[in-house]
């Protein structure tokens, strides 16, 4: 016979606590891969962002053209080279000297890449609101001055990161014609309240 002083859990109270937690694995769950999907894309992101000023300060500190190149089909893999002759503005990495690369696994994996060579896609609020789409150009070679070659033709000005996930966030990294690299969110409007909107 047990005593009344014996403790422990009945049956059904650990069955309501099991459930519990079920309940608030199940409520989690897809939270948290939004999280995991909204860290990807700001690690790929900024990956991209520390790749462009490393071309741009390559550049400058060489006295050379050094190219940012993205290497995969849509996705955040990139090089960073110096590129053989002076004159070689838009020429490829895969004649250059590579500097540093980056594959894009694990903490950047998964994410969508796409890049845009007109200028109108950095050019007002309203552009930032659009996705843009289709393939990857190559990339944006930056001169000894620090400014990318062929800005606003060859060269790649904007660099749209996202996932293939309905409602994932995006980011935008845009590069001006004097080679200054920002990075925003299309979410929100540049302004005093929210510096990392996008805008002018």
């Amino acid at each position: 016979m047990m005593s009344r002083l014996d403790k422990g859990f009945s049956l059904v109270e650990l069955m309501v606590t099991i459930a519990i937690l079920a309940i608030l694995l199940i409520l989690g769950v897809p939270t948290y891969e939004q999280w995991i999907r909204n860290t990807r894309i700001r690690n790929a992101a900024e990956s991209i962002q520390n790749g462009l000023r490393l071309a741009r300060n390559e550049a400058s500190q060489r006295g050379a053209n050094v190219r940012f190149q993205l290497t995969g089909s849509n996705t955040a893999d990139w090089t960073v080279c110096q590129l053989p002759t002076a004159s070689a503005a838009a020429a490829d990495c895969s004649a250059g000297t590579t500097i540093q690369t980056f594959p894009a696994q694990g903490g950047a994996g998964t994410v969508v890449v796409t890049v845009s060579t007109d200028p109108a896609t950095i050019a007002n609020n309203a552009a930032y609101s659009a996705v843009i789409t289709g393939g990857t150009p190559n990339g944006v070679t930056f001169t000894s001055l620090g400014r990318p070659a062929a800005s606003g033709a060859s060269s790649i000005v904007r660099i749209d990161t996202t996932a293939a996930a309905a409602n994932s966030r995006r980011l935008v990294t845009s590069i001006s014609a004097g080679g200054m690299i920002h990075m925003c969110d299309p979410a929100f409007v540049l302004s005093a309240t929210s510096p990392q909107g996008c805008g002018l």
